[in-house]
């Protein structure tokens, strides 16, 4: 089965159109650079719905980046984006060392900060599993971070409907002299911050090295599953294979098994999530049939019994997963990751596959041949109908690595000239087991990360959105024009022009002069924009709202009606 290669696929990659949209986005591909805007790498590893009482600010994407200024060789990166992929603020935290954010989830009540999870080097160079949170204008709150000499990470963060969010990864364990053993890190804290537990997990026997890399809350029992690798089941340096623990809301052990597409055969978890009858799915990788590698997807019943587990490749050609969601309207399962047909490199792939028995459905590859790409995570998007996902795209024009957002319909698709189809092949596995584990209690410590708010580039890709402004002639002025319909009820559109390029911020204000939304902080380059603000979510009266860049400072009034 071969790659069907399109020629307009790789011209639309280097496609390059500066503009902000309507709120209500078609599908279309965009990356974002970060200052100074070229040979510095940034990666989108986790992708969100995001609210803050307007439609503008629909997501945010979490990973990291060594943009400069910042605050060492690599640093968390969070940007917040309209629903087009307009960024209206952006942050960096980080300590001295090279940092990583893996993961983040918004939390449903107000004031639905954002917490993010990885690690941050401690000066002696090892890493510090920790959290952050953020406010919904970029703006730190908090920071904390595990306890303890050696090594340790976060990995993925999950939350529950009270808002407290536990946290998965692992941790360095001292086993004798000059051996150290990865275990297996879990946490929980409250809504506010307070840590409740957190545990390492301790493996019966002293050569046993794992690592978790993802968890998940299962709404059905009120439990938690965390997956991730381990050699327990082929011996000391033997190969690494799936591990799924069920674990209680207090982080007790229920069980914890092992899986593998055969007896002995490597496999890796990347993504598990929760399943309405109470079980799990896990994507990941297994190099038991090819030794480029397959994708390997795992479906168990609640107590860990496997109802189902697939590989899905091509003979000859990497694929990869990163990340997995449900979608309850089809009963479908849908993942992305990369894949990389021959003579080519790695490029971005959606997938999607029936719940029931892993049946394929429809696989779309996004081409790109100026570098490696790769999808990290994604969901399911309303705004239109489709998916939503991140990763890393190489992009010629910023000479580097950058995150990109990825919006598709409902059948993976962006335009016609933007991806190919494939089928991939899907083969079952076989062998599952089980085993055991004690928990030995840690604590953690308040830490305060230095925090930058970024400009940034964004760059279109391929696709188109609705709303574009067609008028290209470069303004000789800046105007901020009235908003229209006025008053308004509950949307209205702004509009602005730019006669330089530079850092642009449009906020919205009360009657009191409170701000009440960050519509637009960003770079963006001369000439003409509108955006269309929605108040679905305000109570009727006066506002203000106000454009800056550079010297330049303007405030118009509106009326909200209901």
């Amino acid at each position: 089965m071969k790659y069907k290669i399109s020629k307009f696929g790789l011209f639309c990659a280097f496609l390059l159109i500066f503009s902000v949209y309507h709120s209500n986005a078609q599908y279309f591909i965009k990356s974002y650079d970060l200052p100074p805007f070229t040979t510095k790498t940034e990666y989108g590893y986790s992708i969100e719905k995001n609210f803050d009482g307007t439609v503008i600010g629909k997501w945010s994407i979490a990973g990291v980046s060594n943009s400069v200024p910042n605050a060492g060789s690599f640093d968390w990166m969070f940007l917040k984006l309209t629903n087009s992929g307009t960024v209206t603020c952006a942050a960096l935290l980080g300590f001295s060392l090279a940092d990583s954010c893996f993961s983040h989830i918004q939390q449903s009540s107000l004031p639905r900060r954002n917490v993010l999870a990885g690690f941050y080097r401690a000066p002696n160079g090892r890493e510090k599993a920790s959290f952050s949170m953020l406010d919904t204008n970029c703006f730190h709150y908090l920071s904390k971070q595990i306890l303890d000499s050696l090594r340790h990470e976060y990995r993925q963060v999950v939350k529950d409907p009270s808002d407290a969010f536990t946290m998965a990864g692992y941790i360095q364990t001292y086993i004798s002299p000059g051996d150290y053993k990865n275990h297996i890190l879990a946490s929980q804290y409250s809504s506010a911050g307070v840590l409740m537990w957190a545990f390492n997990y301790l493996p019966p026997f002293p050569w046993v090295d794992e690592r978790a890399f993802s968890v998940t809350y299962q709404p059905v029992d009120g439990t938690y599953a965390i997956t991730g690798i381990t050699n327990r089941f082929t011996g000391a340096g033997g190969p690494y294979q799936v591990f799924i623990m069920k674990v209680t809301a207090a982080g007790l052990p229920i069980w914890y098994k092992g899986y593998s597409p055969m007896p002995g055969a490597p496999c890796d978890a990347k993504k598990i999530i929760a399943m309405p009858d109470g079980g799990f799915v896990v994507t990941g990788n297994s190099t038991a049939f090819d030794p480029l590698g397959d994708i390997y997807v795992i479906r168990v019943t609640s107590a860990g019994a496997v109802l189902w587990q697939n590989t899905y490749g091509v003979p000859g050609v990497m694929e990869q997963s990163q990340s997995i969601i449900y979608q309850s309207s089809d009963m479908s399962l849908v993942f992305t990751g990369s894949a990389a047909p021959a003579g080519s490199t790695e490029d971005i792939i959606l997938s999607k596959i029936t719940s029931a028995a892993g049946a394929p459905v429809w696989t779309r590859r996004y081409p790109n041949s100026a570098g490696v790409d790769r999808g990290y995570d994604l969901k399911e998007a309303s705004s239109p109908i489709g998916y939503s996902v991140t990763g890393k795209l190489y992009h010629s024009t910023s000479v580097s690595d950058d995150p990109f957002f990825l919006k598709t319909d409902a059948l993976g698709n962006v335009t016609a000239v933007c991806q190919d189809s494939t089928n991939l092949q899907p083969r079952p596995g076989q062998w599952s087991g089980d085993c055991a584990r004690q928990i030995y209690q840690l604590t953690d410590v308040q830490i305060q990360p230095q925090t930058v708010n970024p400009t940034t580039a964004e760059r279109s890709i391929c696709g188109t959105v609705t709303g574009i402004n067609s008028n290209n002639e470069i303004p000789k002025g800046f105007i901020l024009k009235q908003n229209y319909p006025n008053p308004f009820n509950p949307s209205t559109k702004i509009e602005f022009s730019l006669p330089e390029d530079g850092k642009v911020s449009l906020r919205v204000y009360d009657l009191s002069g409170k701000e009440v939304s960050v519509v637009l902080n960003s770079f963006k380059q001369k000439g003409n924009y509108s955006i269309d603000f929605d108040a679905s979510e305000f109570s009727g009266g006066v506002y203000f709202y106000e454009l800056k860049s550079g010297s330049y400072s303007e405030t118009k009034k509106m009326v909200l009606i209901k």
